[in-house]
């Protein structure tokens, strides 16, 4: 990172930002390995450990082992010395928290999303909701940092505007973030699910050793988060991981976006309901689902009971989700590739599946160090990434 010469505060609020990442992921820690981790001098961590520790950032947690002389004072996050709002939203329901830098929630609301679907329904929803969470919680506002919103993408997140998402028709490029600023009074960041399932997992699950990772997220739609060199990885302005319209089947069903068989229209929640409504028109016998009745939500509890026709719906889906992972796969390469979202959690089988799948369809070099499995946070993914793109801000110093 090049910093212009004699730019002094600017190096000054870059080292204390490296100073305090580190003992956010390694805490309880010693100042002489803080200096070993940024490369800093003893004395200058030194400083910047007592300005945090008076500013209340970091608190001290006991001594360490002796090296030979006085033990060492070791220090961590003070967890409690800000909060965050993070919100997830999709078709079905809406999640909301408040949240410490553990991500240990304070309050919590989960409710469902409105049946109109209209964008002012949402955000009144939101709105309402988040008030009301903040005077559960009776934190004060200074130190909240701001709200992490997660929405079914595509999302251009430094405008925070949704644009057009297939199951959500009626939002046409919808100024969020600004919207919910001018309601709140807070800092806002919005993006989508995925990639902050993605963000989620790589800072407080199963993603935090990877550097290179994908999460796939499978709800009602299907999409991807992409994780490169620790970073979310957007490309040209919004557009990476809409894995969700890589065709897999030119002669498969239409799909919300235009085309045909797109991976959403042959694997997601929302095609398994319309695979299952279309195997009772075809005369298929289930003694749970009637015709003209499966919902999403119904469709959920029949896999969750293992209904036999949910189940070879969601066998098969799973089959053509691998035939698209292997395509992912070999296009990045990551250390880690992770399935997760309503479906997989409430049906594990289906990331079995498609790593059986994928196995067999990467290309051979990969096979060995392929690792495909599912994320720790389950449904709380997109909305601890939510939580976490508002702390990135705190614990990271981008420099372009």
């Amino acid at each position: 990172m090049a910093l212009i010469p004699g730019d002094h505060h600017l190096l000054k609020k870059v080292n204390r930002t490296r100073v305090l990442d580190v003992i956010r992921r390694f805490g309880p820690i010693a100042k002489m390995e803080v200096a070993a981790k940024t490369g800093l001098t003893f004395a200058a961590v030194a400083n910047i450990v007592k300005d945090l520790e008076s500013a209340g950032m970091i608190v001290s947690k006991g001594e360490g082992e002796s090296t030979g002389g006085r033990k060492p004072v070791l220090f961590e996050m003070n967890e409690e010395a800000c909060y965050v709002v993070a919100v997830d939203f999709s078709v079905e329901d809406i999640q909301m928290a408040i949240m410490d830098l553990a991500t240990r929630e304070c309050a919590k609301i989960h409710t469902s999303a409105p049946v109109d679907g209209e964008p002012d329904s949402y955000i009144e929803i939101i709105v309402t909701g988040v008030r009301q969470m903040m005077a559960e919680a009776g934190i004060d506002e200074q130190k909240i940092l701001g709200m992490g919103v997660s929405s079914p993408g595509p999302v251009f997140p430094t405008t925070g505007q949704i644009f057009y998402p297939p199951n959500l028709p009626r939002w046409k490029e919808v100024p969020l973030k600004e919207r919910l600023e001018a309601a709140l009074g807070l800092p806002v960041k919005v993006e989508k699910d995925a990639n902050l399932a993605a963000m989620g997992e790589k800072w407080f699950g199963a993603g935090r050793k990877a550097e290179n990772l994908i999460y796939v997220l499978v709800g009602e739609g299907l999409g991807a988060g992409v994780i490169i060199d620790g970073s979310l990885y957007h490309g040209q302005e919004f557009g990476a991981g809409e894995i969700g319209h890589i065709t897999v089947d030119r002669n498969g069903p239409k799909c919300n976006c235009g085309n045909d068989g797109c991976l959403e229209a042959m694997a997601s929640g929302i095609a398994m309901v319309r695979e299952v409504r279309a195997k009772l028109r075809q005369g298929e016998q289930s003694s749970f689902f009637h015709q003209g009745e499966v919902t999403f939500p119904h469709f959920m509890e029949a896999l969750s009971k293992r209904e036999p026709l949910a189940r070879s719906v969601a066998d098969e889906a799973s089959r053509v989700l691998g035939i698209g992972v292997a395509g992912v796969i070999n296009a990045f390469h990551p250390q880690k590739l992770l399935i997760g979202g309503k479906v997989p959690e409430v049906y594990p089988q289906m990331v079995e599946i498609a790593a059986q799948i994928a196995q067999k369809r990467v290309v051979s070099v990969f096979r060995d160090r392929l690792n495909i499995c599912t994320g720790e946070l389950k449904g709380r993914s997109s909305l601890v990434g939510a939580a976490a793109s508002v702390m990135e801000g705190m614990f990271t110093l981008r420099i372009r």
